[in-house]
């Protein structure tokens, strides 16, 4: 309608990009999250947005890949150490009693996918633990496989989290990333950025969740929040200029030191990743057109390109192969007539013969 009326249109101006998403209460969002139209009018923003990219022909891209969408739901990744407390956050988050939590040993030893009514789908990862910074590994006393061996541990998790953001499967897909961090475990800023700038760098809004704030005292948690805050003013605002944001949370309620403490911070998680979800998230999963390809979202690759050059060079030599032919029964003709002279051949043909070649070689 925007456009059959020749008025201007913004993305900036959706509804749900402005409007700015908020709950009573843990209860009240639960109850959100259980209807199924919540996010209809995301959707709706969303196959909007790739109209418009469609309506560009000159751009050429192809915007079947992110339509799927709505068929698959939204993937929120859970990230972080091993009895982080994620399993638990999804549980208290979904309402699903079955799910098995442990803040001693890992109680998810493979991706888990946990769904919301609303069309939310979280996906629990298995936990991993932070290897020392370098720096700190040097002074640690440790022998050369050891080293090697966390070493390609590490590295196969940054991979694995790597491929989680890039693979071109929605059912695994996120648009969201929350990395879970229990306040009683130790924050080592290297480490974290390494795994904070892989979302980051892809456009993926990031919610850093300190987990089981209860256990720790008020001296304590005041550290570990600075230390938080210093990696995320290192991390830096993504592509979209976004910074990463922070919430503290206890998931469950718990007697420490003698005092009770209630479930916090859950509704803030909710309510962060909801209003994080932006509808022009749609245009990072568009494919363009390769460059000097036919068709978008299609690439030639060389043998492909070398294959159609050799099938030029192979018309060019039937071309002039079929011209010598003609001029040695143009030399018949003329021995055959008598004339003893065969007919000169045109010059402008045998220049431009040459010249050919020369351009093939």
């Amino acid at each position: 309608p925007a456009m059959q009326s020749n008025q201007s249109f913004e993305l900036d101006e959706s509804p749900w990009s402005k409007r700015k998403i908020a709950f009573r209460n843990l209860e009240s969002a639960r109850v959100a999250l259980s209807d199924p139209n919540l996010l209809d009018s995301f959707f709706k923003e969303w196959n909007a947005t790739l109209d418009f990219v469609d309506c560009a022909k000159q751009i050429g891209c192809s915007t079947d890949f992110p339509r799927q969408l709505p068929l698959h739901g939204v993937n929120i990744l859970m990230i972080g150490e091993t009895g982080a407390g994620k399993s638990l956050l999804v549980k208290v988050i979904t309402g699903d009693n079955s799910i098995v939590t442990s803040s001693t040993h890992c109680g998810t030893t493979c991706e888990l996918r946990h769904k919301s009514e609303c069309g939310l789908r979280w996906i629990d990862t298995p936990g991993f633990k932070l290897p020392l910074s370098p720096e700190e590994a040097e002074k640690k006393e440790q022998s050369w496989w050891e080293k090697q061996k966390t070493h390609f541990t590490w590295s196969r998790w940054l991979q694995r989290i790597t491929t989680l953001m890039t693979k071109r499967d929605l059912k695994v897909r996120p648009l969201v990333a929350v990395y879970c961090h229990r306040a009683s475990s130790r924050v080592i800023p290297q480490r974290m950025l390494e795994i904070f700038k892989i979302p980051h760098s892809m456009q993926v809004p990031l919610i850093l969740a300190i987990t089981d704030v209860c256990s720790v005292d008020d001296s304590a948690l005041a550290e570990i929040r600075t230390a938080f805050k210093d990696v995320i003013m290192q991390l830096g605002y993504n592509g979209l200029g976004k910074p990463a944001s922070l919430i503290e949370i206890n998931s469950e309620e718990k007697t420490v030191r003698g005092h009770r403490y209630k479930v916090t911070g859950v509704k803030n998680l909710i309510e962060e990743i909801l209003n994080h979800l932006d509808p022009r998230a749609c245009l990072h999963l568009v494919r363009r057109p390769w460059i000097g390809s036919a068709n978008p979202g299609r690439k030639e690759d060389g043998a492909v390109a070398e294959a159609a050059l050799l099938q030029d060079d192979k018309e060019e030599e039937d071309e002039e192969e079929e011209e010598g032919d003609g001029h040695s029964s143009e030399l018949d003709e003329g021995e055959a007539s008598g004339s003893g002279r065969p007919k000169k051949r045109d010059r402008a043909s045998t220049d431009s013969v040459g010249s050919s070649k020369k351009v093939r070689s």
